[in-house]
């Protein structure tokens, strides 16, 4: 007769060994199957809730950009020479109309003085033709008809003494030498004669259109003669100008080029505003009980007006009283923003924030990457003592608020075209309902009507699937059979 210690003696030291690790195995099976169903059930019965609140309602748009000054100019000498002054430096606060340099004028004073004293003489001869005829001119005339008159008289009676000269000669037979000379004189009176009646004739006609006065051609053209040497003495007068750079507006010297002694050319000024801008643009915040803020899309562009300055300047500056800066804003959000909206450009360097308005909304976009975006311009008219050019800035531009506003987290509705519903719960059930919404944060949406406050509803979230056993052993059944191979 065996004894239980010899029945157990006679089994399988392995067979022992493998019993007891797969009594194991099954308890940590078992363990995790339990652990793992418990929170999968648990999951997928959870439900997330919001609820409507009242509070203040923000949206806005952001962007970033670099401060530029809303008027440059670039400043060059209109006329060649050599600089006899240079007024300011790098940094001057000037006036308008404050001369800034100066070259040589001599040249141009002699040619102003010029063209003055033809437009005196043009003027002159102006005045006198419509003056018309003096005392002093009509008996001037009139002795100039005398005198011409006497010449007639004078070469009637030569031709009459010469003819009668002939007459005689020819009665006494003089010699032919002499009758030819007789004749010579007769031609000669004769030729005097015509010629002091031309010359009367001209005289009379010549007092008889100075008395009449200046004809309308004669007015015209001495007008036209004015006119030619007005424009030289303006022309005369721009180039004098010229010499000298003077402020148009009051500002700040950016840069200065040259100095006194200096040969420089004719150059042309001129004057410039923009702002190019890198930067990323989100859709609005929500401020109040409940709300949340947000980024959105972002983006990189660069602007299409943009300061310069010429390659001729001699002096550049700009207006640092009126500043821009320039953002590129998602084509997602543009629909939003309207000139005359206010922002807030926030310097990046120290967090000083200055108070701007939307001066310009581009209607054309820029693509990069597949990503289309637009540029808005928004004008600082009180800029802060710290601001300076180039400086990187934010902005966030206002495009609409609402006060006492109800408001409902915008994850929990659903909108389908213009329709919009929430799963609205109450004592357990949840009842599908139409609602009104107003404006529109980040994360938050006004609700016009159709729930109230503290109403709470269901945000819709993706269902959950239950699963059994421990994921790569095919449930308990399996990892008990998969013991069982053992044998």
């Amino acid at each position: 007769m065996s004894r239980p210690g010899d029945l157990v003696s006679r089994v399988p030291r392995g067979r022992w060994l493998n019993a007891g690790l797969g009594i194991v195995l099954v308890g940590v099976i078992a363990a995790a199957y339990f652990t793992v169903n418990s929170s999968d059930s648990t999951a997928a019965v959870a439900t997330r809730t919001a609820t409507v609140t009242q509070g203040s309602l923000t949206a806005t748009v952001t962007g970033s950009g670099n401060l530029t000054s809303a008027r440059t100019s670039s400043l060059a000498f209109g006329a060649s020479g050599t600089v006899t002054s240079v007024n300011v430096k790098v940094g001057s606060k000037v006036k308008k109309g404050q001369t800034l340099a100066q070259i040589d004028t001599a040249s141009a004073k002699r040619t102003l003085a010029a063209a003055k004293a033809s437009l005196d003489s043009a003027q002159a001869s102006y005045n006198e033709l419509v003056a018309g005829q003096t005392t002093l001119e009509r008996e001037s005339a009139d002795l100039q008809i005398e005198s011409a008159q006497l010449g007639v008289t004078s070469a009637t009676k030569s031709l009459s003494s010469a003819k009668s000269q002939l007459k005689a000669d020819t009665k006494a037979k003089a010699p032919s030498a002499t009758l030819a000379k007789d004749e010579d004189a007769v031609t000669q009176a004769e030729q005097q004669l015509a010629s002091a009646k031309v010359q009367l004739a001209q005289q009379k006609a010549t007092a008889e259109k100075d008395a009449a006065g200046p004809t309308t051609a004669q007015v015209a053209e001495a007008k036209v003669s004015i006119q030619n040497a007005q424009v030289s003495v303006d022309d005369a007068e721009d180039a004098l100008a010229e010499t000298k750079l003077t402020a148009p507006f009051a500002g700040t010297v950016l840069t200065v080029s040259g100095e006194e002694g200096d040969d420089v050319s004719a150059g042309t000024s001129s004057s410039s505003s923009g702002s190019s801008s890198t930067g990323s643009s989100s859709t609005g915040s929500t401020t109040g009980t409940g709300s949340t803020s947000g980024t959105g899309s972002t983006g990189t562009s660069s602007t299409g007006t943009s300061s310069s300055s010429s390659s001729t300047a001699f002096i550049t500056m700009a207006s640092l009283t009126n500043m821009d800066v320039t953002a590129t804003i998602a084509e997602a959000d543009i629909g939003a923003l309207k000139v005359g909206q206010e922002a807030e450009v926030t310097l990046s360097a120290s967090n000083e924030t200055m108070t701007g308005t939307v001066s310009a909304v581009s209607p054309e976009g820029t693509t990069t990457s597949n990503v289309v975006q637009y540029p808005v311009t928004v004008s600082i008219s009180d800029p802060a003592a710290s601001a300076r050019l180039g400086a990187s800035v934010s902005v966030t531009i206002t495009t609409g608020s609402a006060e006492n506003a109800l408001t409902l987290p915008t994850s929990a509705i659903t909108t389908s075209g213009s329709r919009h519903t929430v799963a609205l719960l109450k004592n357990g059930v949840v009842t599908p309902t139409v609602i009104e919404t107003g404006l529109e944060g980040t994360s938050t949406t006004e609700i016009k009507s159709g729930l109230a406050v503290g109403d709470v509803v269901q945000i819709p979230s993706t269902s959950t699937t239950t699963t059994s056993g421990v994921p790569g052993f095919g449930g308990a059944g399996g990892a008990a059979r998969g013991l069982g191979g053992g044998r």
